[in-house]
């Protein structure tokens, strides 16, 4: 059965990875999910058995044993500078949980799995900054974010897992309306009434996966998340009319006018991850993950604005009419597609009903962003390298929790690639720029299983 399997196996991976096309994630996907994948730096795809599975690799959860259910917590430190100057990027930190309910459909094994990230000061924040300001892109904004996924598995055949599910995240849309009269000269005397309508609409994307068990001791996975855009978009009217004079005789002259914004407060490409799970030995596990992310998609974030005036006064009527400001269309962000490379290990030690793991993990991610040498975008960014440490002891022998309980913890620290920025222009009004900084991550999961 192996020899006629491996080809499939290789062919399968091959061909999903040539028609995924364009990716970084939520949260998640910057800081991990969980405490153990986190201490794993996240190369966990062709592994499985937790509610991690829900993000990282949806075939995963046909592996847990029984039901599980996962509660955690993590905080994220920014340490970014600029010229040798914090650049102030909010920590990120919130909960993290979901759970796992394996069983059985018409004799096939099956598992439904629920993850969240929830952010514990805010549910998601979305703002659009001036397209010339200087910004770490992928860590600022993109990380306030509240995650939610549902996924589904099955294993047909012993050596073969198949997951699939949804994400949700929500987008921002406003509008604010103003009418009544203006009063011309005498602006106290206007009478102006508005209208403010938001609301946050769900913005869906597909994740599937599966896994394929080229021997005992050898697992290989393919996962492929779709691309997402989060729009922030605000739309202003002020609709009436200007009052010239005062009184009976006052000329009222019909005026509108119109403001549209619309910016892309978080923008995620597709991605697609091939994987490996090799059990080195009884207790020695190995875990490398490769992940393509099409970055030359990526969206400027930056507002997109349209202003329109429609005020027409008689002939013989002085009313100075207002230079409307030049609409705004964002740059392009020019990034560049990167493959990124993430390794993890982990050695269990038998303590009679007890276990105790040792973790460790190592993942590098190229920039996608080029140099910023023009005046029109001033993206932060740089190599970064991190490494992971992390511990996890399961208390077995507990009657009311069959499959014992679990204590997860981690550290991690991501550094990044000193990198210069020199602008074409020397009158420039932002100037060179020299990058610098780390992030320093930390948490910790509980898991009950039953």
């Amino acid at each position: 059965m192996r020899s006629t399997r491996t080809p499939l196996c290789f062919a399968a991976l091959g061909l999903t990875f040539a028609l995924a096309r364009d990716a970084h994630a939520t949260p998640p996907g910057t800081y991990g999910f969980g405490a153990r994948a986190a201490a794993l730096a996240g190369a966990v795809s062709a592994d499985g058995g937790d509610s991690s599975s829900v993000y990282y690799n949806p075939a995963g959860l046909v592996l847990a044993r029984g039901v599980r259910v996962d509660v955690g917590y993590f905080y994220a430190h920014h340490n970014l500078a600029v010229n040798d100057r914090d650049s102030a990027v909010d920590p990120a930190h919130g909960v993290v949980g979901g759970v796992v309910a394996p069983g059985r459909l018409f004799g096939i094994p099956f598992a439904f799995g629920l993850a969240t990230h929830l952010p514990d000061d805010r549910l998601s924040r979305s703002r659009a900054l001036p397209q010339l300001q200087p910004r770490w892109e992928l860590f600022d904004n993109r990380v306030q974010l509240l995650y939610l996924a549902a996924d589904v598995a099955v294993a047909p055949w012993p050596w073969l897992r198949i997951g699939a599910g949804l994400s949700f995240i929500s987008s921002t849309r406003g509008r604010l309306d103003i009418y009544g009269d203006i009063a011309f000269p005498q602006a106290a005397r206007s009478e102006l009434r508005h209208a403010v309508d938001a609301d946050l609409r769900a913005v869906r994307y597909a994740q599937v996966g599966l896994q394929l068990d080229v021997t005992d001791n050898v697992t290989l996975s393919f996962a492929y998340r779709g691309e997402f855009r989060l729009a922030l978009e605000i739309d202003a009217a002020v609709v009436g009319n200007v009052l010239v004079g005062s009184g009976p005789s006052a000329t009222r002259v019909p005026g509108r006018y119109d403001l549209g914004s619309s910016s892309t407060a978080v923008f995620l490409p597709q991605n697609a991850v091939l994987g490996v799970r090799w059990k080195a030995a009884r207790s020695l596990l190995v875990l490398a993950d490769m992940t393509y992310q099409n970055y030359a998609a990526y969206t400027n974030p930056s507002a997109r604005l349209d202003v329109g005036l429609d005020l027409a006064p008689p002939p013989g009527l002085n009313i100075p009419i207002p230079a409307l400001p030049p609409g705004v269309n964002p740059a392009p962000a020019r990034f560049s597609d990167t493959v990124s490379a993430r390794l993890g290990a982990e050695y269990k030690i038998a303590l009679g009903q007890h276990e105790l793991a040792l973790r460790g993990g190592y993942r590098y991610e190229p920039t996608p962003v080029p140099e910023q040498t023009g005046r029109e975008t001033n993206f932060l960014d740089s190599d970064r390298h991190a490494v992971s440490l992390g511990t996890g002891f399961r208390l077995g022998g507990i009657a009311a929790v069959a499959g014992g309980i679990s204590l997860d913890l981690y550290g991690s620290v991501q550094a990044l690639a000193p990198r210069s920025y020199r602008k074409a222009d020397p009158t420039d009004p932002v100037g060179d720029m020299r990058l610098s900084g780390a992030v320093f991550d930390g948490g910790a999961t509980m898991s009950l299983s039953f």
